[in-house]
Formats: structure tokens, sequence, C-alpha cells
């Protein structure tokens, strides 16, 4: 893809969908299906799948809410996970001896839910008078342990209206209060769906966001990350991006497929959903964001959102110094995305591609473009011909719904042919930019102005 990088894969197994707190951010609550697994069943779905991820981590839900859960730990280590890991809001592990459990069964790191130090603003949040003081309970004991060197925690900070100015008081709290173990920090946006979507008071625009945590952080020398949040709206920052480093270091992610939960679906680089609008077609830091999530511009726009000016070679340098690869090949590497992206300068500009989304996985790219020698689906208009680029692999032929949707954007294409051939190209552009809010396009596909989370062949 982009030169010879390191493809780390990550399977996220979900085990759960019960919790013992009633987060106004949740992204899930009403969203997804609901299921809960026992220790026999998760353990049986782990022998079934096929292991070709080097990480594992658990997630729910709560994922804690399973008891004797260090079992399924130890069935993880025993089958050849080289590193598994749990993601809590932290509250179980308050029971004493199930911390010393977990981590003699294995455990590699904690995924620790905190979105605030103030207990009246984590019972606003979460719903629960008792989570912050469960959680000092567990803090407490895992400030008490001695660990091996690969062990940490790494603390889940939820963006939002409620702690939008106080992420740095509660870094320092965490550092100078338990500073007996090794910690992460990670800065996620929320997702606008389930409760968070809902609930209008608990959510927040980036630019109202302080970021005065990020370079206390780096003074101290602890790593972070900011997760779904763009890079122009953290300026200087933006090698912490998590979604740079999983697209600079080719990091895949595999879920369990709930539909068929046999199987895991590559959700590639956590992209789904994301867009970058007009605003970030002439962003320096393309190839390597994004973009903005589809429900965020859907209520807020993208008014805030400048396009950045940094010099994207460096940033890749810095993530691939930061992360185990070598900083003297961050040219090749953004060369690469570029080339894989088809974005500028690779782009030609009598030809553009179109992004289409059905339902939450289906997703396929058309491209417009005069005629010419073409080895894939195409439909021809005229002087123009529709290439289907699909998105699953390059010998994938369109399904009939896909060739439908060719056939429904060959008509206006063809008119154009046939009495104005050289406006078909911005008649495509002006389409885009007429569906940026993700009106539904007919056949209930949504046509995105722009998306990173296509693949061309």
């Amino acid at each position: 893809m982009s030169g010879e990088l390191r493809a780390i894969k990550s399977a996220v197994v979900k085990v759960t969908d019960r919790c013992n707190q009633n987060c106004a951010f949740c992204l899930d609550k009403g969203v997804t299906p609901t299921m809960h697994m026992s220790v026999e069943e998760i353990n049986a779905l782990l022998d079934r799948l096929k292991l070709d991820c080097d990480q594992l981590i658990f997630m729910g839900g709560e994922t804690l809410i399973i008891p004797d859960f260090e079992r399924v730990i130890s069935h993880a280590k025993e089958i050849g996970y080289k590193a598994v890991g749990i993601a809590t809001n932290g509250t179980l592990l308050s029971k004493k001896g199930y911390l010393d459990r977990l981590l003699g069964a294995g455990l590699d790191y904690l995924e620790f839910s905190l979105i605030h130090h103030d207990p009246e603003k984590v019972s606003r949040l979460t719903g629960r008078k008792f989570t912050l003081a469960r959680q000092i309970e567990a803090l407490e004991q895992l400030n008490s342990r001695k660990y091996s060197e690969r062990f940490f925690v790494l603390f889940n900070v939820v963006m939002n209206s409620v702690n939008r100015d106080d992420l740095l008081p509660i870094c320092r709290w965490v550092n100078e209060t338990y500073p007996g173990f090794p910690r992460r920090f990670n800065f996620k946006s929320m997702v606008l769906r389930g409760s968070a979507l809902k609930n209008e008071w608990v959510r927040t625009r980036f630019s109202d966001i302080r970021l005065d945590a990020f370079a206390y952080l780096e003074e101290c020398g602890i790593p972070f990350w900011t997760e779904n949040m763009p890079l122009c709206v953290a300026p200087k920052f933006e090698w912490h991006s998590l979604n740079a480093t999983t697209r600079v270091m080719d990091r895949r992610y595999k879920d369990i497929n709930l539909e068929a939960p046999d199987e895991y679906y590559d959700t590639g680089f956590h992209d789904t959903g994301k867009v970058q609008p007009s605003v970030c077609e002439k962003c320096s830091l393309r190839a390597i964001c994004l973009g903005i999530e589809l429900g965020y511009i859907q209520i807020y726009g993208t008014q805030e959102f400048k396009p950045s000016r940094t010099d994207p070679v460096s940033v890749v340098g810095k993530v691939l110094a930061a992360s185990g690869g070598d900083e003297g090949e961050a040219a090749a590497v953004h060369d690469g995305l570029l080339r894989f992206f088809r974005l500028p300068p690779y782009a030609d500009k009598d030809r553009i591609y179109l992004y289409f989304r059905r339902g939450t996985h289906r997703r396929v790219t058309l491209m417009v473009a005069p005629n010419g020698e073409e080895t894939r689906p195409t439909l021809r208009t005229g002087a123009h011909q529709i290439v289907f680029l699909g998105d699953g692999g390059p010998d994938r032929q369109p399904h009939e719904d896909e060739i439908e949707l060719m056939k429904l954007l060959g008509r206006s294409v063809g008119f154009l042919d046939r009495h104005h051939p050289e406006e078909v190209i911005t008649w495509c552009r002006d389409l885009k930019k007429q569906f940026e809010d993700g009106t539904l396009f007919p056949g209930n596909w949504v046509l995105l102005p722009e998306s990173r989370h296509m693949r061309y062949y």
C-alpha cells in the first residue's frame, strides 16, 4: 500500500451490551443489537475464529459485568494472542482480588473510561452516583501493584460539553494522585449516534474544547492520542492522532460481525462514517486524516474547519518514529498514501470519483471519466464512461443494486454527454457539493462528498 509498513491487526470482540452505567454520550444505546455472552460462549467463539491478529480487546457494554472474566483472558493467551486487553469503566475492578485474578491470567492492558474527577460531573454524565467512588478504589489498587514492562492503562476520555474545559485538570489529577502504574491517554470525540445524538446538552463542537492537556502530557513524556478528531483542529499535535497512526502504520481492526458471529469483518482503519467535505480539498494532510464524522457535519456544518498547511511528511515521520517505524521512510510512505487514495497530484482533472454508502457497511466508488481503455466494469454514456471501482478487491463485480446505481447516474451523465459533454465533470462536482449534508440518493444510497475509507484499485 504505502511502502514497507507493519500491518498490525487488532481483533475487537464485543461480549455484551449490558452496562452498570447510563452514560449520556453512549453511542451504542438503542443502536447496536442486543447481545450477552457467557465465558464458555466467548471461549468457544475465540476457538472458532481464525487467529490472524496480534492483539485482542474485549469490549461492552461493561465487559466485566460477565463474571469470572479471568477465564477468558487465560484462554485467549493460551491460544496465542500476544496482547490481551479489556475495555472497562473501572467500577467493577473495585472488587477485592478481582484485579489480581485478571493480572494473574495474563491481562496486558486496560482501557479505562474516565470522564472527570469531579463527583457531581461524573454522576451527571454516567447517570450513577457510585461511579467515581468505585473508580477511585480501582485506581488505588492499580497504584499499589507492580507490573511487567508491557502492562499499561489507557485512559479513554470522551470529550463532551461537561469536561471540555477540564482535560488538563483531569490529566493532572491522574498523574499526581496515582503515579504507580504506566498510563496513556486517548481523547475521544463523541460518535453522534445513540444517546450522544439524543442528548443535545452533552454534545460539543471541536472548537469549544480546550486542548492545553496536550502540551502538558508531551512535557511529561506520557503517550497520548486523539480519536475521531480531524487533524486541523489540533495544530502541532497532528501526529498524536490515533486515526492517522492507523493509516500510516497500516494497522487494521477486525470486529465480530454480529450478523454472522462466527466471523470477523475488516473495519479497516476505523474510518467508517467519516467524510472529507469540500473544505478539506486543499488541506495538506488529506492523505493521513480520516476527515469528519458525517453526523457531526449534519449537526454543526463545516464552518469551523480550515485547511491545514502543515508539512505532511514531517507528521508522517513523527508517527513512524513514535510507532517503531523508520522516520527516514516518511516521504515514501506519504507518497504511497497519496497514490493509494488517488489524491492530488495523482488525481486526473478530467475524472471525478463519487462515493456512495448504503446501510452500515455497504460502500461503492464510481468514477466518471472520458472514454478510454478500462478493464473494470464500465457503463458508457457517450463521450464519458462510469467505471465501477467497488470496495473489497480488484476483482469484485458490481451487485445488482450497484448496477442500477450506475444506470441511474448514467442517465443524467448521458443527457449531458449528448448536449453538453464539456459540462459532465463540472456537473458531477456540483452533485457532490449538493449532497454534502448526506441527503439520501435514490435507491437508498447516500452520496458522500469525499470518503477516505474507500479502497481504490
